[in-house]
């Protein structure tokens, strides 16, 4: 291929001038795919930091105790809900500090802070707990300020570095380190528990894959596709269609007022408020559920709590592949079936959960696992909607799934508490039931209001020199804004 090749292309202004050399020097075919693995592996390794109190809280005991139990006098439960609150509140609190940062800086480096962050703080939780609770508190509050990145990050990949037509694939994986998180981190922490290096050491493992993942971030990633010398010229023509050129992503700062008056975005954010209350009562009550209601023993509970993580991953890619693929319905209605499918599906089973009695040990496993893996289909469903409509501001947008991820984390302990305020038949019951009602209830409100259609206010006017164009894809009588990009 010569320069001369090139000259109809850069009349479109997809390819600017003084990048076309560049892309001639060094290219990948895909490279995107490689942008998309090493962000997911840095956003998993932020929710594994995050996560490892969660099982390391049941063997951070003293060497001579025979029993791999926590002592009563440890920490007790007030305690204990603290160290996992605190996490919520340091997202909260950095929450805007990071929305800015993404908004004015370069996303590249404003990520590696909060992977900088995790690992530090990570690796700091065995001094920490030898110094006391309050240091222990601190730096799991910091694992929370860097968790506060992740949902505006996802947001500004998918936006930068997907095709269209590939939303659901990229947001399906980037969600997807939810799953990722726990697959990696409870049976590493496990063998770690079980070494002679103790539980300290899971904390300098998980440290030290953050060092690694974000060291990949910092040599691999650039903000923009236009600025990369590996994305050749084809492929930099298709994640640039129907989208913003680089010099129009400066032509103006988010449109809040927009933004948080959009009802398409608030079903999104709706829905996403009923599923993460879902996924909070899967990943703090099942092991009550499992092992005090049901009498699993403690090898079982593990085994049977990470099953439908793991489902629920297979699903969330499968969802995310199958709404790119089929081409036989337009945007807006896939994203109401597949949302439909998740909340929906997921509500039904928990519906019939809350009707199958303790005795029935088996068929109320089949059932959980069904109401928990359903959910994994959210991610052609809210989750592409969110980034579909909002298209350039995705960063923002996600970020407040991310405040919504942080309230249920506060919440939903309170809520199931003071609804199972006796572990039997009967306040299980209520407890299903009620998230079941929930979900229904948030999943009509977003089928209501959703919309694929990029907002007016993320178009930017062509001008007569054809410097800029418009961000919207061309719409065929509203059909699949994916598809009429293509």
């Amino acid at each position: 291929m010569t320069l001369n090749n090139l000259t109809t292309e850069q009349r479109t202004g997809l390819v600017t001038n003084e990048d076309v050399a560049s892309k001639m020097k060094c290219k990948i075919p895909g490279f995107r795919y490689i942008i998309l693995i090493v962000s997911a592996l840095c956003l998993t390794s932020l929710l594994s930091n995050m996560t490892t109190y969660n099982f390391t809280k049941i063997c951070m005991v003293p060497k001579n105790d025979s029993h791999n139990v926590v002592e009563p006098g440890q920490y007790n439960k007030n305690q204990q809900a603290w160290l996992q609150a605190c996490v919520a509140i340091g997202a909260l609190v950095a929450s805007f500090p990071y929305t800015y940062m993404f908004q004015h800086y370069t996303k590249k480096w404003v990520f590696l802070s909060a992977g900088i962050i995790s690992a530090v703080s990570t690796a700091l939780v065995p001094l920490a707990h030898i110094y006391g609770f309050k240091f222990f508190l601190l730096a799991r509050t910091f694992q929370g300020v860097a968790f506060s990145a992740t949902f505006p990050i996802i947001g500004a990949v998918t936006a930068d570095w997907a095709v269209l037509t590939e939303h659901g694939l990229f947001v399906g994986l980037l969600t997807g380190c939810t799953q990722l998180s726990n697959i990696f981190t409870m049976p590493v922490s496990g063998a770690l528990c079980s070494s002679s290096w103790g539980w300290p050491s899971v904390y300098y493992v998980h440290a030290g894959v953050s060092v690694v993942a974000f060291i990949l971030w910092s040599l691999i990633y650039k903000d923009d596709p236009e600025d990369h010398s590996m994305v050749d010229v084809g492929e930099l023509k298709k994640l640039q269609r129907g989208k913003l050129t680089k010099k129009d992503h400066h032509t103006g700062s988010i449109p809040y007022r927009s933004i948080l008056s959009s009802k398409t975005l608030w079903g999104a954010w709706i829905a996403a408020f009923g599923d993460l209350l879902a996924v909070q009562l899967v990943a703090m009550f099942n092991p009550q559920y499992l092992n005090d209601y049901l009498h699993y023993n403690v090898l079982k509970t593990g085994f049977l709590g990470a099953l439908p993580v793991l489902v629920q991953f297979i699903l969330k890619l499968l969802g995310g592949v199958s709404s790119d693929m089929l081409k036989c319905f337009d945007e807006t209605t896939k994203l109401r079936a597949y949302n439909s499918f998740a909340l929906g599906g997921s509500a039904i089973f928990f519906a019939i959960l809350a009707f199958v009695p303790r005795e029935q040990r088996v068929t109320a496993i089949v059932v959980l696992v069904f109401a928990e893996s359903l959910l994994g289909l959210n991610t052609a469903g809210f989750n592409k909607c969110a980034t579909l409509h909002s298209r350039q501001y995705g960063h923002f947008v996600m970020t407040q799934i991310m405040n919504i991820w942080a309230v249920t984390i506060l919440l939903e302990p309170f809520v199931v508490n003071s609804i199972v305020a006796a572990n039997n038949f009967e306040s299980w019951r209520n407890c299903f039931l009620f998230h079941a009602i929930a979900l229904l209830v948030c999943n009509a409100i977003f089928c209501i209001w959703a919309d694929a259609k990029p907002a007016p206010w993320t178009q930017v006017p062509e001008q007569s020199n054809g410097d800029t164009h418009e961000s919207a894809v061309p719409e065929n009588g509203g059909n699949n804004t994916a598809r009429s990009a293509h």
